[in-house]
């Protein structure tokens, strides 16, 4: 099999990390994953910290405006992570794996002469 990488793009590092160090518990050696941060934004909070934020704002041990006060360090952009891969089933459990903290998308690239380009996998 041609070698291959699995990408999946996430909206925040801190979300890539986590699917980073979940595939390493899956197995998958660490010289085998790569961390690329796409795009570093202090705009806004991403989707996935939303409920957590609003979750705060009734807490009754959080004094103040949690939004105003805690999402200035929430400032992680869109992260790619990268897995290689030797193997359909390699293939498999970092796809699997990645699914698992939902990525915004998720490609499967060969390389190779002839190769397909890419699929994608969401």
């Amino acid at each position: 099999m041609a070698l291959k990488f699995v990408v999946g793009l996430f909206e925040s590092k801190g979300i890539a990390e986590d699917a980073v160090n979940r595939l390493k518990y899956e197995g998958v050696p660490a010289t085998n994953v790569f961390v690329l941060l796409m795009h570093e934004t202090t705009a806004g909070v991403p989707a996935a910290i939303t409920p957590e934020l609003a979750a705060l704002e009734v807490d009754p041990f959080v004094v103040g405006n949690v939004r105003e006060t805690y999402a200035p360090f929430i400032h992680n952009g869109e992260t790619a992570v990268f897995v290689r891969a030797h193997t359909e089933d390699e293939v498999d459990v970092a796809v699997a794996t990645i699914r698992l903290y939902a990525p915004i998308k998720i490609k499967v690239v060969a390389t190779g002469e002839g190769a397909p380009l890419s699929h994608d996998i969401l």
